[in-house]
């Protein structure tokens, strides 16, 4: 505002562009360049708009290039290597040759969000934006700084210039396989720099200037050359930036409002049955890795829909479509259910390890269950029957109730069989369909066999807390005997006559073991006879007699 009105202080700068020929190379040596690029120095920027200059910036950032690991992690020069000054590399946190200097500073220019050097690159000169953006044409791998500093200057034109840039990336049929090469390359060299843009630029989908750049990704490859990426024969770096960047564009998906290209064409049957392949592929090293990666995106499509889901409850078009999405997913894996129980296995001259691969086969059929809970119409209610026919002949849930109590320190584990039989045993149908599920509930019961289990489990701890202390299941034991009880009690009233007809005294243990729970639990919740409930600011008990008082106490006052 002062130097509209002639009382700003005078800079150095005045003077270098006050003569006939300056040089890029002056102001970029002078300490108050930065500052008078963001104040939109008048002067400066009508010198830094002109097509010359504005190409120099640009050269500057993409002749920068990597020779070796050793140079990209230590910056410094040899003696007969040009210096930047000192106080221009104190502000730009570098130290090194000139050449890194002034790209450095060329990013942080053109990166400044300054309009008119913004519209010199999408709009006077777009021959510079294709300079600028044939940097990833090289297929050594560029240096971090480099990439921060091409990022930077591309984030801020798609906030800024969204359509032309949009439009720009558009009319280059190659451009997506060139920016995955500089994400991957080296074990994710462009890591976060590139993947960043990448998804900024999926998220513009949202805005009418990006509209359609996910169809466009979409119709050039991207799901297929990350999917690509998840082969288990590749290195498992690789596997862990593709699910990264899936689960990137899982979460970045706009609204239910619309469906969105590159979530439909992860969900497909083609890139679910490639998944599914490389997720149970035995003979390749790094399968477990596959296995993993490929259980996390699915992970994601959960909480994905787990998001939408709450408001396309009152729309039933919109409910079917959602959930006829995962269709393709569901009858993938049911027909993989042996291949899956496979990994669960455990031989006898195998040791007794639970490992990674087990896990994630647990965790994803704690995700499958929840999208069995979400289908209806009629296509959704036969992979209903055929996923619970396919768990029940391939015996899917006894054999997580083995690994569960084979390894009763592996909380883990525990966690994922309990969220899977509270999926089976308390949740019902998420979204409203007509006819009956597969009765999954007896399979845990009486196939599973799982009220002896927890039976068998507390006196085995009983034994253990004199010996060497509590077995590390009892905790989610708890939980799943809750769980038990509710169904015994409200679900199905026939059931317990069914149950514990076979197995004498079965019920009056069970009774007493239920007993037991709950008197512990009123041992760890009470002090000096009342139960003690904590919440915020105030302190509630309730005295735990015939006579039920309850009081409040003020902590702050206390």
């Amino acid at each position: 505002m002062l130097r509209r009105f002639g009382f700003s202080r005078a800079t150095s700068l005045e003077a270098i562009l006050a003569k006939p020929n300056a040089r890029l190379e002056e102001l970029l040596d002078n300490e108050d360049l930065l500052q008078e690029v963001h104040l939109q120095n008048t002067k400066l920027i009508t010198f830094l708009r002109q097509p010359a200059i504005l190409s120099q910036l640009v050269n500057y950032i993409v002749s920068e290039r990597i020779t070796s690991s050793s140079s990209s992690s230590s910056s410094s020069s040899s003696p007969g290597q040009q210096q930047a000054p000192a106080s221009v590399q104190k502000k730009l946190n570098v130290n090194g040759d000139i050449n890194s200097t002034y790209m450095a500073l060329s990013c942080e220019i053109l990166g400044a969000g300054v309009p008119a050097l913004m519209d010199g690159l999408v709009y006077a000169h777009p021959e510079l934006l294709t300079m600028l953006w044939a940097l990833l044409d090289q297929q050594h791998q560029l240096a971090p700084r480099q990439l921060a500093g091409f990022c930077k200057v591309n984030a801020v034109l798609l906030q800024r210039r969204t359509s032309d840039l949009v439009h720009f990336i558009q009319t280059h049929n190659d451009i997506v396989a060139k920016w995955l090469h500089h994400i991957f390359i080296h074990g994710g060299g462009g890591m976060p720099y590139l993947s960043d843009l990448l998804a900024a630029l999926i998220q513009c989908e949202g805005s009418p200037e990006g509209a359609g750049i996910a169809q466009w990704l979409a119709d050039h490859g991207l799901l297929t050359l990350l999917v690509d990426r998840l082969q288990p024969q590749l290195d498992p770096v690789n596997h862990e930036i593709a699910q990264q960047l899936l689960c990137d564009i899982i979460y970045l998906s706009p609204s239910p409002q619309t469906r969105n290209p590159l979530i439909d064409e992860l969900t497909s049957s083609v890139t679910m049955k490639r998944m599914a392949n490389y997720m149970l592929d035995s003979s390749a090293d790094n399968a477990s890795s596959s296995l993993q990666c490929c259980t996390t995106i699915i992970r994601g499509l959960r909480q994905y829909s787990e998001r939408v889901l709450p408001d396309l409850l009152q729309n039933p078009e919109k409910l079917l479509s959602h959930s006829s999405m995962f269709h393709p997913m569901l009858d993938t894996f049911i027909n993989h259910m042996e291949g899956l129980m496979l990994v669960l296995k455990i031989e006898p001259k195998e040791p007794m390890v639970f490992g990674l691969k087990r896990l994630a086969v647990c965790e994803l059929l704690v995700e499958l269950l929840y999208f069995i809970s979400i289908v209806n119409g009629d296509k959704g209610l036969d992979l209903l029957q055929r996923f619970g026919d396919a768990m029940v002949e391939q015996h899917a849930i006894p054999k997580c109730l083995d690994l569960f109590f084979a390894f009763p320190y592996n909380n883990v584990l525990h966690n994922s069989v309990y969220g899977m039989l509270r999926e089976i045993l308390t949740c019902e149908s998420r979204v409203p369909r007509e006819g009956p599920g597969p009765d999954l509930v007896k399979e845990v019961l009486e196939t599973g066999r799982l009220v002896e289990r927890i039976l068998k489990a507390q006196e085995k701890n009983d034994e253990s807390v004199k010996k060497r202390g509590r077995l590390g299941y009892m905790g989610h034991l708890a939980l799943m005997s809750n769980d038990v009880q509710y169904v015994l009690q409200e679900r199905d009233p026939k059931l317990p006559e069914q149950l514990f007809v076979d197995t004498p005294g079965l019920a009056d243990r069970w009774s007493q073991h239920m007993d037991q729970l709950h008197e512990q639990s009123i041992n760890q919740m009470t002090y000096q006879g009342e139960t003690v409930f904590w919440s915020g600011r105030y302190q509630f008990t309730t005295t735990l007699d015939d006579t039920t008082t309850t009081r409040i106490y003020d902590t702050t006052d206390t």
